[in-house]
């Protein structure tokens, strides 16, 4: 994960289902406390091909993707 991404992270994530975006490089930054939405979310994301990372924070695991660009 981008150091950036690590910074936004401890900032912003608190809690279940928190979602926040990075200040530094705009990663779309996701908490999960549960086990079941964490493994359907790297599920969708893996069949999408999109890429992603994946951190354990406190007794959450953080999912950083990055933002779909506007056309």
């Amino acid at each position: 994960m981008n150091p950036c991404c690590l910074q936004s992270m401890k900032r912003f994530i608190k809690k279940h289902r928190d979602v926040a975006t990075c200040d530094g490089c705009g990663h779309l930054l996701m908490a999960y406390g549960n086990e079941r939405d964490f493994e359907e979310t790297k599920k969708a994301l893996t069949s999408q091909e999109m890429p992603f990372e994946v951190w354990t924070f406190g007794m959450l695991q953080v999912i950083s993707k990055p933002r779909l660009k506007k056309k």
